[in-house]
């Protein structure tokens, strides 16, 4: 297992207490915390955590693989709490499983469990858009204007699976930033963070982005008319697209492997 290389070691100010992000751009992307703490500075474990994070999403670690916490104390140049700590944080929002005796491991779920996760997280992305206003839908339809164009172009381009999945992520969290019930945004926030890399195994290929890119449209299209109605039923079917094609492709991964489906 390779200590992800293209991670910057923890400053030795973080070890004082905290610190501002200094994450490079695809961390910063991936970042567990930083949408629900709307500040700007950071603990050590948060930043450790964020850092982790994004080695998974990045592929570095794979669903199974067990996470070192010497490792990643050598890594960081800290002691071994912080990273316990890190791991902690990581496990509240499922992305890692600590087992007694036999350290943390990345989160392997089946596609039953899959499927359950992004249920939950249509049924309460549906209630976030409904309890929008008409002015505060027209609000976010401004936010995300520029981002939606930016995936069309994304969705065509051959080469453009990993930017296009990071501007919709990005979306994401740009929706729930805004949502005014901070404990739904919290919750929705830890969702999408244990389907993130099913979400990007569901946009894998060029016709899902361009079908996510459609499902975008109509919802940036939904809120800027005020049709709340149109806005939820579009990001139901946004989600659930998603996971259609997440649960097609573990299906054909595992099949290929000779293993069972595991809830199905």
């Amino acid at each position: 297992m390779r200590v992800y290389s293209h991670m910057t070691n923890v400053d030795n100010r973080m070890k004082n207490g905290k610190t501002r992000s200094q994450l490079p751009a695809d961390a910063q992307a991936h970042a567990p915390r930083a949408e629900t703490a709307g500040r700007q500075l950071m603990t050590l474990p948060e930043q450790i955590a964020e850092q982790i994070f994004a080695a998974i999403a990045k592929g570095d670690y794979v669903p199974g693989d067990r996470i070192r916490e010497d490792a990643l104390a050598d890594e960081f140049k800290v002691s071994r709490g912080p990273v316990r700590e890190a791991l902690r944080i990581l496990e509240k929002d499922g992305v890692v499983r600590i087992v007694a005796n036999r350290g943390a491991h990345v989160t392997q779920l089946s596609i039953k469990e899959v499927d359950d996760i992004f249920e939950v997280r249509r049924t309460l992305s549906r209630a976030m858009i409904a309890r929008l206003t008409t002015e505060q839908a027209a609000q976010m339809a401004a936010m995300i204007e520029a981002d939606v164009r930016a995936l069309d172009a994304l969705a065509v381009d051959a080469n453009g699976g990993p930017a296009y999945f990071e501007r919709s992520f990005r979306l994401g969290r740009v929706m729930r930033e805004a949502c005014t019930n901070e404990r739904l945004a919290e919750i929705l926030g830890a969702l999408a963070r244990q389907t993130l890399r099913y979400t990007q195994l569901g946009l894998s290929t060029s016709p899902r982005r361009k079908e996510s890119a459609r499902n975008w449209r109509a919802l940036h299209k939904a809120m800027k008319a005020g049709n709340l109605e149109a806005a939820a039923d579009a990001v139901e079917k946004l989600i659930d697209d998603s996971r259609r094609e997440a649960g097609r492709q573990l299906q054909q991964r595992q099949a290929s492997a000779g293993q069972p489906s595991r809830g199905r």
